[in-house]
């Protein structure tokens, strides 16, 4: 209390990431490469914060002026989040699908959707036969259990069958039905266009986020020590300045650092999109 007044705390939004305190202090990154002009780096910067990178700065930097190494930080944090982001997205999806895998799945789309159709059309069929008075209750709940699958159809899943909607959920069943036809064709004309020639990939390294990498590096490298990336050698077994470079970002943002071969490799294919 101050003068009869309560006071508060600042608010959090008053409280300024190291990343808004960097861009007053210093102006803002320095933005190596168009690919990076339009990137917000506020979050990347919070991921990745200044301190994970002061070594490898001050180690290549070329500018004896600590403020032009610094200024790196960002499109590097940025480089290490997408790393990192790249690798365990990868690691969700598993080994890349084959053409065979590829023409398998469009068959079974296409297989699929003929036999839901041919059990909707088949379920609403039998409910609607004449009773022979044997079952006087059979026909009632097979009528309701179609109604209740119509209404899902239709979009409208409700655990009770709602009279009001039986006309208007009739007529969505009936484009419900003729979109897995539209699927059927659909997946039968996909797998006559399917080339496998299109889909058959380069062996490639195992660390299959490493050419993202690299093409990031690339620009960050020549900027921060004014040379260009390369990865021939020129000192005996000791790998090029740019791979332990590329090997340390790939470390800070965590996992194993890849081998020269592997970004030797990385560095010379096609960058991807």
């Amino acid at each position: 209390m101050e003068g009869g007044k309560r006071r508060f705390p600042p608010s959090l939004n008053a409280v300024k990431s190291e990343y808004q305190r960097f861009c007053k202090q210093h102006g803002g990154p320095i933005i190596c490469d168009d690919s990076f002009a339009k990137i917000d780096f506020e979050h990347c910067c919070r991921e990745f914060p200044h301190r994970r990178f002061e070594a490898t700065i001050n180690r290549w930097v070329r500018d004896p002026d600590p403020v032009h190494g610094i200024r790196h930080w960002p499109v590097m944090a940025f480089a290490a989040s997408q790393y990192a982001f790249r690798q365990r997205k990868f690691s969700k999806y598993g080994a890349e699908a084959s053409p065979a895998q590829v023409g398998d799945l469009l068959d079974e789309i296409r297989k699929s959707s003929r036999r839901l159709r041919r059990a909707l059309v088949q379920f609403q069929e039998m409910s609607a036969r004449l009773s022979d008075g044997t079952a006087p209750l059979a026909n009632p709940h097979l009528s309701w259990l179609d109604e209740i699958i119509a209404q899902a159809m239709a979009g409208r899943l409700a655990a009770e069958v709602r009279e009001e909607q039986l006309a208007s959920v009739h007529f969505a069943r009936m484009d419900f039905l003729g979109r897995l036809v539209e699927v059927e064709v659909a997946g039968r004309y996909a797998r006559k266009c399917l080339d496998p020639e299109l889909l058959r990939r380069s062996r490639t390294s195992k660390n299959r986020a490493l050419r993202t990498l690299v093409a990031m590096a690339k620009p960050i490298w020549q900027s921060l020590t004014g040379r260009n990336p390369s990865v021939n050698k020129v000192d005996g077994d000791q790998p090029p300045d740019f791979v332990t470079f590329v090997q340390e970002l790939a470390k800070i943002a965590g996992g194993r650092a890849p081998t020269f071969k592997q970004i030797q490799t990385a560095f010379r294919v096609r960058t991807p999109d």
